[in-house]
């Protein structure tokens, strides 16, 4: 891991991921890149390299002014000077610029923190999170409070472990290790989606196998669906870090077939760390 991603609004919250991440980055020797998005009103707009578009008759004196005050901020915000950091203060869409600037810096992890979203606001929109997690390649680490205690010394990987199935998860397989946590592997069973515990855990011993797992336990666990399962699961085995393949479904296709990771963004108060499926 060389390069962690933060999205910073200067909230509690965005505190709460810069903590974290600077915990993964003191394990692990990445260096923090910390974003700021100034919004823009639609009637200002950009040149190609980013900057306000002033042509004299549009007052971008408030943006501008907005930006440089997120400078200084943004060059304070990080509490430990001996961790290598990059700033970057930009106008636009935080979920776009985002995107684009992990893309174009080849992030290896985002630390985002959310309020997550319920109701219409999820079906119509979603969270930032969310937002962001179902555009990147790379992992996704969400956490709606603060984590101080946090070891990570249990994760659970949740999928089905075929063949259709199988995340990117050199990075959470590289914190296991960093961290020496315990690793479950788990199949959520439900009344739609049923295997035995045969087949399920064969597949898992598969996955173990291929990515030469160690400290790692196979669990199934039957719900009545995979997101109540995998939280469910996450409580009673008293789990620090809950994982998760993503098909990264966003619009129609969302709301006609649905996606657990999405849905855990939005719902679950432990931290998530989601991937997309391997092509």
């Amino acid at each position: 891991m060389k390069r962690i991603l933060i999205p910073v609004d200067f909230s509690e919250l965005s505190g709460y991921a810069r903590d974290l991440a600077i915990r993964i980055s003191k394990a692990t020797g990445a260096e923090i890149h910390l974003l700021h998005v100034v919004p823009l009103p639609s009637h200002i707009l950009l040149t190609p390299e980013g900057d306000l578009f002033d042509d004299g008759e549009m007052d971008v004196s408030i943006p501008k002014k907005k930006k440089e005050e997120a400078v200084v901020l943004l060059n304070n915000w990080i509490q430990d000077a001996s961790i290598g950091v990059t700033t970057c203060v930009c106008f636009g869409h935080v979920n776009a610029e985002t995107v684009r600037y992990a893309e174009r810096y080849q992030a290896d992890l985002i630390v985002m923190a959310t309020h997550g979203s319920t109701g219409v606001k999820e079906l119509i929109t979603g969270s930032h999170a969310e937002n962001v997690s179902m555009h990147v390649t790379m992992p996704v680490l969400t956490l709606k409070c603060e984590r101080p205690d946090l070891e990570l010394r249990s994760i659970v990987l949740a999928g089905s472990f075929n063949t259709n199935d199988v995340p990117h998860s050199e990075l959470l397989l590289e914190l296991q290790k960093t961290f020496q946590s315990k690793l479950y592997l788990l199949r959520v069973n439900t009344p739609k989606d049923f295997l035995s515990d045969h087949e399920a855990i064969s597949h898992m011993k598969a996955f173990a196998a291929k990515h030469a797992l160690e400290n790692v336990e196979f669990a199934v666990y039957n719900d009545l669906d995979v997101e109540e399962g995998i939280m469910h699961f996450a409580a009673n085995e008293n789990i620090e870090l809950i994982a998760i393949g993503s098909m990264q479904r966003t619009g129609l296709n969302k709301f006609i077939n649905g996606c657990v990771s999405a849905d855990l963004v939005n719902h679950v108060y432990k931290p998530l760390l989601t991937f997309k499926l391997k092509d």
